[in-house]
Parts: C-alpha cells; structure tokens; sequence
C-alpha cells in the first residue's frame, strides 16, 4: 500500500483521453530520437556526462523546479473559483480510482487534472534530477565497460540518455499544457 501511494503522483500516465498519449508519449520520444540522432552523429554521448557538458545543465536546469510545481499545487487546490470544479468538456479525460475496493471511472474537473499534472511534473522532475545525478557519477564507468571488444557500455549510456531526453521533453511539454490549461483555459 505504501508504494502505491508514494507513486501516486505517476497516476496521472495513467488519465484516459484520446489526444493526451500524443503529448504524454510520442512527441518526447521523437524529439528524443531526434535529439540522440544528432548527438550520435555529430559528436559523442561521452561528452554530454562530463561536467560543465549537456547532462550537468538539464541538471541545473531541473533541480529548481520542483518548488515552482509545488507552489503551482498549492494555488491549484486552493483557488476560489467555483468553475475550477465543473467537468472537462468533451472529450472528457477520465480516470480509474479505487474506492473501496471497487474500480470506478470518473470524469476530471479541471482542478483534479491540474492537480494531478502537477503532482506528476513535481515527482517526475524529482526523478529527473536523481537520474542525472545518476548519469554524472557512473556514466563515465558505463560508457568505459566493453565485452569481447564490443562497446556495450557506450550502447547501454545512449539508452540511457534517450530515456532522459524523453522524460526531460515529456516533462516540458506537460508544463506548457499546464500553462496553456492555467493561463488560457481557466479564464473561459
């Protein structure tokens, strides 16, 4: 019960819409597919782990937002505004909760999704900065192990910089849906 809890913020992977996998999924994995294309081409993934390179700016970059996510948590389950709680027009984003020990699909209110995007970004962020953390201290090691004269260290490094990539563009396109939902949407 306690894990399912401490990843609850993840639940929101977990919201039914038709158009919300295009964000949540395809577009991070073809701008990272684009991204590890040119990286591979154009110079060396060994690169972007040393320190000063690529990996140690995502990392200074993503470290301060988690309180950015946090206080936009914050203001979203306190705002005043009664409309916040209507239901999502068509198509309806819905999702399975638990209740009782029985599965129920409900429609989201703006508030519910805002909230549980932010809680996603906040966690995700969070993870982000332990995997580059990650990536800076044991990705020179990676990158180094071979086996039978076959790089498989520098194979294993670049699926694990497509993995970040992807969670770096999911977590920047989920901010600017956010964004677009905070500043356009709930002002209709």
């Amino acid at each position: 019960m306690l894990i399912g809890q401490l990843l609850k913020p993840f639940g929101y992977l977990a919201i039914k819409h038709p158009y919300k996998w295009v964000v949540d999924w395809l577009y991070p994995f073809l701008l990272s597919l684009i991204t590890i294309t040119f990286i591979v081409s154009l110079s060396t993934a060994k690169l972007l782990i040393l320190p000063g390179g690529m990996i140690s700016m995502i990392l200074s970059f993503v470290q301060s937002l988690p309180g950015f996510y946090i206080a936009a948590l914050a203001a979203i389950a306190t705002f005043g505004r009664l409309d916040i709680d209507d239901i999502l027009p068509e198509p309806t984003p819905k999702v399975v909760v638990k209740l009782r020990g029985l599965e129920n699909t409900i429609d989201l209110t703006r508030r519910r999704f805002l909230a549980m995007l932010f809680a996603f970004l906040t966690g995700e962020s969070i993870a982000i900065v332990f995997f580059c953390i990650a990536l800076l201290s044991f990705g020179p090691a990676i990158d180094d192990f071979t086996h039978s004269q076959v790089p498989i260290g520098h194979y294993l490094l670049i699926v694990a910089l497509f993995c970040l990539f992807t969670s770096v563009y999911q977590m920047l396109l989920a901010t600017f849906w956010g964004l677009y939902y905070l500043g356009y949407k709930l002002q209709e």
